[in-house]
């Protein structure tokens, strides 16, 4: 199929996922995949061929940049041990346990190539978990935990997976030398990804103070960015998935200085758009490789393979609930980083950690890039079976994990927490004071009375944001209701005046361009108008 006609197919196929999720008890992410693996049943489609390297490098820079970007650096910092253990030791671990069961399990395959496949499989999937959890009550500590662990180990699965595949095609491997090699790659990675950061930051602020801070081309180097720390690191033979990440979470804490507010709005609209895209075309691509991946291996029965994607899977969940549980016990014994309460481990915290295990894309993408032929000129031992193997872990993985997250999140009923809600307040009482001690200094100057009476109101208005964020309850719930009926109003205002307009339109009064300038104008109005009550 022509690759036009397949975009568009791709794209129908997002529309009508999420179209559909509104009736689906599935979050968005599986439900797409579901209509990929429905899609890959269509003639034409069941032989779609996806480049593992045109793939990481189209989708998966965009996607991790946006979620690292907005991943708060601060939370990032006071989870970094656990983040760490989770995102490195896990995946250790998991490379050289998977890698010895699974040899044991399967003595056909060589302990490199078994190491191989316990590299695939030991990420957590970035964009599956950000998306499932995002519009869930979870605390955000919870949240940042799983979501900064997805960010990282897709980093140092990655890596784990180019030394295993080294191994298993030359035949040689040297602890010492897999060392030096991740914490080059790990290490080279970040330094790119902070320095590209650092200089596309650097001509953003030049091209605003050459009066060139037009909005679409500063959003234009935000997109570009996580593709040039990606080609820049891989081109030096780093980890180009790192390097994003860094490039994502440096990005998170430094300000563009002179963006306007016009070019901080179209860069959010757009990432919201381009993520949600990307997004989507990851999980709709996911489903459409699933039914070849799975079809590939005709050497084992089909009781043997089963057998074997159940035992991976069950010896995945072990070991991460092995190694979340006891390695938060040894951090509240020893005091080193947050272990899911203050007054000990959390099981119900400590559970959802443990349970959001979801692999996706990153398995998808570097199981297809496992080479065919070795050094030798051999065919690479078990190539069908460990890319067999990759699928069913993704299919598991989405099912059993996946799909009943939701349910034990709301079955848990663990308090969200109330730290960012309380920051929020803290933080829109102290915008408001500093609002009224700048209309206050204005309004000593002012001489006309109409202008005075202005000032007035407006000193008013943040008095009484202050009011509903910091006064009595019984108050600020009365002026609640105040604020909820004159938002009401306004938004009745705002519809007779677009019904008016569209009237005008029709009657050949305006024009289009009129029209859509006007409409403009009443859109950014009604939107300011319901954003919030403690607008008022």
């Amino acid at each position: 199929m022509a690759t036009t006609e397949l975009t568009l197919l791709l794209l129908l196929a997002i529309a009508v996922g999420g179209s559909l999720v509104h009736w689906s008890p599935l979050p968005l992410p599986i439900l797409l995949v579901v209509v990929g693996v429905l899609a890959s049943l269509l003639p034409g489609l069941e032989d779609i061929a996806v480049d593992p390297e045109l793939f990481l490098l189209l989708f998966i820079p965009p996607i991790l940049f946006a979620d690292a970007w907005v991943l708060p650096r601060r939370d990032f910092v006071s989870t970094l041990k656990p983040v760490l253990l989770l995102a490195l030791g896990l995946v250790v671990l998991t490379v050289v346990a998977v890698g010895y069961a699974m040899h044991w399990l399967i003595p056909a395959m060589p302990l490199a190539v078994a190491f191989t496949l316990g590299a695939i499989v030991s990420p957590t999937d970035a964009v599956a978990t950000v998306a499932t959890t995002q519009l869930l009550p979870l605390p955000a500590r919870i949240v940042h935990i799983v979501n900064a662990e997805s960010l990282l180990n897709d980093a140092s699965g990655l890596v784990a997976f180019k030394l295993a595949v080294a191994a298993a095609a030359t035949g040689l491997f040297s602890s010492i030398e897999v060392a030096g090699n991740f914490l080059n790659l790990a290490g080279g990675g970040i330094i790119i990804g902070i320095g590209v950061e650092w200089l596309a930051r650097g001509l953003r602020q030049r091209l605003i103070r050459l009066h060139a801070g037009d909005p679409v081309l500063q959003t234009l180097l935000t997109v570009l960015m996580p593709y040039g720390a990606y080609l820049a690191a891989e081109a030096l033979h780093v980890s180009g998935i790192l390097a994003v990440v860094a490039a994502g979470l440096w990005a998170s804490g430094q300000e563009v200085k002179g963006l306007t507010a016009d070019a901080r709005k179209h860069a959010r609209e757009v990432w919201r758009m381009l993520s949600y895209v990307l997004n989507g075309l990851v999980f709709v691509l996911l489903g459409l490789q699933l039914r070849r991946m799975i079809t590939s291996v005709d050497e084992y029965a089909p009781f043997d393979l089963a057998m074997y994607a159940l035992v991976l899977w069950v010896l995945l969940m072990a070991l991460r609930f092995a190694w979340v549980w006891i390695s938060a016990h040894l951090r509240f014994k020893f005091g080193w980083g947050w272990s899911g309460g203050r007054t000990g481990p959390d099981p119900k915290r400590l559970l959802l950690v443990s349970w959001a295990a979801v692999r996706g894309s990153i398995t998808l993408a570097t199981a297809l890039s496992v080479p065919s032929i070795i050094a030798s000129g051999a065919p690479f031992p078990e190539r069908n079976l460990v890319v067999f193997l990759a699928a069913a872990t993704i299919i598991l993985t989405l099912a059993l994990n996946g799909v009943p997250l939701p349910w034990l999140i709301r079955k848990l009923a663990i308090n969200s927490g109330e730290e960012n809600l309380h920051e929020e307040h803290v933080a829109r009482a102290e915008i408001a004071r500093a609002a009224l001690v700048a209309v206050s200094a204005v309004a000593k100057e002012l001489t006309d009375p109409e202008d005075i009476a202005f000032a007035g109101r407006l000193s008013g208005r943040y008095e009484g944001k202050i009011e509903l964020l910091e006064g009595d309850p019984g108050h600020a719930s009365e002026r609640a209701s105040h604020i909820a009926l004159r938002r009401k109003l306004r938004l009745a205002a705002i519809g007779a005046e677009r019904q008016c307009l569209h009237e005008l339109h029709a009657s050949d009064v305006i024009n289009d361009e009129s029209l859509r300038i006007i409409e403009a104008e009443l859109d950014e109005r009604e939107l300011v108008s319901s954003i919030s009550v403690d607008r008022g």
